[in-house]
Formats: C-alpha cells, structure tokens, sequence
C-alpha cells in the first residue's frame, strides 16, 4: 500500500488536539465527573486566564472526526491486502492488546488516586472487563475513561467492514445508497420508539461520517472518479447530519457538528495536496505514539493533575510535569506493546492470508 503521509501526520495531530481538550478544557468543566471517574474530591479549580490560549472549543470534535476519517480511509486499504480471517485477526490485536495495557495503567491510577484521597475504589471486574472488551455501553456499564466510546465504534466499524466491505472494494454506489438509506430509517425509527437500542444508535451516526473516508479511499484505489468522490463525500456528510440532527444526539446538533464538517474539510484539504506532504520528525513522533496517547491520557493525566495541585503546584507547573509523563507513557506502550502486537497481529494475518489462497 502506498504511504499516505498526510494522513499519519493528521493522526498525530488529531491524538494532540484530544489531549489539549482533556488537560486544558475536561479539566476544569467537567470536575463532577472526574472526580468520579479518579475517585477523588472536586477540587472547584478556577482556570487561569492563560489556559484559555490552550483550550479550543473545537479540539475535541475536530480531533475525534479526523480519526474517524483517517479510520475510513485506511482500513479499506487492509481488508483489500488479506483475508476476512487474516483482517480480523489483524485489528484485534491493533486495537485491544494496547488499549487493555493503557487502562491497566489508568486503571493503577485512580486506584492510588482513591487510596490517596481516602476514597473506596468501587469498579468491580465487570466493569473492568466490559471497559478492556469495549463493549460497556452495550452492557449498561459506566466508561472508565471516558474516551473509549470511540473505540467502540471502531470495533463495529472494523464488524461492518468485515461482513460487507467487498462492496467497499468495488465502484458502485448501490451499497452505498442501502446503507445511508437504513442509517435514515433507523434513526427516523429509533427517535419514536421502534428501533434499535440507543447506543447502537449514537454509534451508527458516526459509522455514517467513517464512510467518508471510504470514498477517499475508493479515489485514492482508482476505483471513483473525482466527481463521484466529492458526489458521494457529499451526501455521506448530508446524511450524517441528518441523522445527527434527529438522533440521540439531536440536542447538540449543529453546535458540534459544525467541527466535524470542519474536519471533513481539513482532510479534503490535505487529501487534494497528498503529494506535497513530508516526513516532519515531531508530527511523525505524534503519528507513532498516537494510539496508546489517546487511550492513555485521561486517566493519568487526571490523577497526577489533581495530587500535584493538591500537594502544592500550581497548575501549570503540574501540567509541565503531567504532560511529559503522558508521552513517555505513550511513548513506552508504543515501543513494547503496540509495537510487539502488531507485528504479531500482521504475521498472523498474513499468514491466514496464505492460507486462504
């Protein structure tokens, strides 16, 4: 497969703008719910007027939504290289070897965090294992970290992918068309009282948006032309608003939305100068670590944010101490774990491949 830099780099940069949200925004707005998440006090912290510089409204959204789409335009790429075993067998051990060893370490982290504040440590092994699994919003669990909800729709996504991806490998827009179809009636449905449970529902949504990426990939594949790419990004953005619009997610619709198309913008963008891209040492860096970044920094940034201030930094001499741990975490998961389950998860795939042929 060709390497598309702009899309490693955008990666970086998207696991970047979700941590600046977290530390710089989460932080201090939602101090109820960390303080639950940590098993720790609210603290009723005031921001410094300089933190304002950090903490962009759009960071988030527009980091989440560049993920996603780097997820569309990728993974296509892998199941039209190997076998539907081979692809399965693949994403599994991408994804849950590293995410179980990142929510092992934060999973230490609020366990010291409650130990410091004096607090009961009240998660079970249910929720631990539901949490590892991604699948505790089927089960009615609480997230741990609450940043784990995207990597449940990336498991259903790589499902969807599976069973009928074929389609995705071929020019015709029929598949397309069904699937935005039945995303609409779905959602139609689900808002009154017929369809199906709301969490799968919250989900399809951005499964809709992923498909974008799809048709990024079917033009970069020579298998679109230009003017079906932008014909069909188009209505996929449509639809996906349309399904926002009047799904679980209605009440935050267009306010959050608008971050979303402004990340289908910014990955248009760089798609049409894919060419010019190059390697960038510290973007690289970013791309590399980017996964165990994401799924590592919550929790203990959290906590080790929360018992610095507490034993007397101010907060940002803690965020110039929690930061860099965050990354040498990171940058450790990524070197042992991710690295090790990867190579693992290719061999193992390629050779179900072999197997197959």
């Amino acid at each position: 497969m060709k390497k598309f830099i702009f899309a490693n780099q955008l990666r970086g940069i998207a696991a970047l703008l979700v941590v600046m949200t977290h530390y710089f925004g989460t932080f201090f707005a939602e101090q109820d719910l960390l303080a639950a998440r940590t098993f720790s006090p609210n603290l009723h912290l005031i921001k410094a007027p300089w933190v304002h510089i950090f903490e962009l409204e759009y960071q988030g959204p527009f980091g989440v939504g560049l993920f996603f789409l780097i997820s569309g335009f990728v993974i296509p790429f892998s199941l039209s290289k190997t076998s539907l075993p081979g692809f399965l067998v693949n994403r599994v051990l991408r994804i849950f070897p590293t995410y179980a060893c990142c929510l092992a370490v934060g999973t230490l982290a609020i366990y010291l965090s409650a130990r410091y504040w004096g607090q009961p440590f009240s998660y079970d092994a249910k929720v631990l294992a539901a949490n590892a699994l991604l699948v505790h919003n089927l089960l009615g669990f609480p997230s741990m970290d609450a940043v784990n909800w995207t990597l449940a729709i990336e498991i259903k996504f790589y499902l969807l992918m599976a069973l009928g991806g074929a389609a995705v490998l071929r020019p015709s827009p029929a598949w397309l068309i069904a699937f935005l179809a039945a995303a609409l009636a779905l959602t139609w449905n689900g808002e009154h009282g017929i369809g199906i449970a709301t969490p799968l529902l919250m989900e399809l949504n951005f499964i809709v948006f992923m498909l974008a990426g799809c048709m990024f990939y079917q033009h970069a594949a020579g298998l679109i032309s230009t003017r079906a790419l932008i014909v069909r990004a188009l209505l996929i953005v449509a639809v996906f608003s349309g399904t926002w619009s009047m799904g679980p997610q209605k009440s935050m619709f267009p306010a959050v939305t608008v971050w979303y198309y402004s990340a289908f913008l910014v990955f248009s963008l760089c798609y049409a100068l894919r060419e010019r891209f190059r390697p960038v040492r510290v973007l690289d860096f970013l791309a590399a670590i980017s996964y165990p970044l994401y799924c590592v920094h919550a929790l203990f940034g959290y906590c080790a944010l929360k018992i610095l201030i507490d034993q007397g930094c101010r907060y940002g001499v803690a965020i110039l101490i929690t930061l860099p741990c965050t990354f040498a975490l990171a940058y450790l998961v990524h070197r042992t774990i991710e690295n090790g389950s990867h190579i693992l998860g290719r061999r193992w795939g390629d050779a179900l491949s072999t197997q197959r042929k």
